[in-house]
Order: C-alpha cells, then structure tokens, then sequence
C-alpha cells in the first residue's frame, strides 16, 4: 500500500473551506494511516502557529500521530544533486524552493512513498528523478 508524504500545499488547502474535498482525502488517507510526514514539512507548516499553546496543539493534533520519514544525509545530497540536474539542463529550471527539492528527496529515498502536492515544481522535480507524485489540480 502506497504512503503519501503530504506537502505543506495539502495541509493548507486541506484547512480552506474553498477546497473540503483536499480535507476528506486527507482524513481518509489519515484514518488509513497512509500519511507520512518529514521535518521541513513540518517546519513549514509549524511557523504558522500564533502562540505556544497554539504550536502544541497544532503539533500534536497534525504530527504526533504519523510516521516521521528520515531527513538524512543521503536526502540532503539528493535534493542538491537534483537541483544541479535542473540547472544543468535550463537556465532558471532549478530555482525551485530549497525545502521542495529536500522534500521530494526524502520521498524519494522511500520506495512506497509517493510525494502528494498542489506545487507544480514538484512536478518538475519529478519530471528528473522519476519519483511517483500525486498532484492536486488548481480549482
């Protein structure tokens, strides 16, 4: 069974009354226990939070129940060696936003991962490494 490591795009739109059919596939992927997560992930979201109390609470109610993928050395050579792919081939092609190339590295280095966001550059990302992605569609 395939696990879905969620961008920060998905928790977000999954919070916007604009989008409520974002928030049920999340609930269901969560209630499956098929969401994973990773720290830059976290980081992004969590900076959001307007009090401590309001960090702990977030935290725990979005992060404490998931599998934490491991932000690692090898990932950290990944998302640099991608980057260098991209500028390798187009000049501006890889001036994607650091935290997305970490990311869609630690998504890579998991076999039954698959990268799920609303951001185009992880298509592009993905268009290099090959790595299964599930991107939203823009309404």
């Amino acid at each position: 069974m395939a696990r879905y490591l969620a961008d920060t795009s998905i928790w977000s739109w999954a919070n916007k009354r604009v989008r409520p059919d974002i928030a049920t596939k999340l609930l269901g992927r969560l209630s499956r226990e098929s969401v994973v997560t990773c720290v830059p992930v976290a980081l992004e979201l969590m900076h959001r939070a307007d009090s401590s109390r309001g960090y702990r609470q977030l935290f725990d109610d979005l992060f404490e129940p998931l599998e934490w993928l491991a932000t690692n050395e090898a990932a950290s050579r990944r998302a640099l060696e991608v980057q260098q792919a991209l500028a390798a081939v187009s000049d501006g092609a890889h001036r994607r936003s650091p935290v997305d190339f970490f990311v869609a590295a630690v998504a890579e280095l998991h076999e039954d991962v698959v990268l799920w966001a609303f951001d185009d550059d992880f298509r592009i990302i993905a268009d290099v490494t090959g790595q299964p992605v599930e991107l939203e569609a823009a309404v």
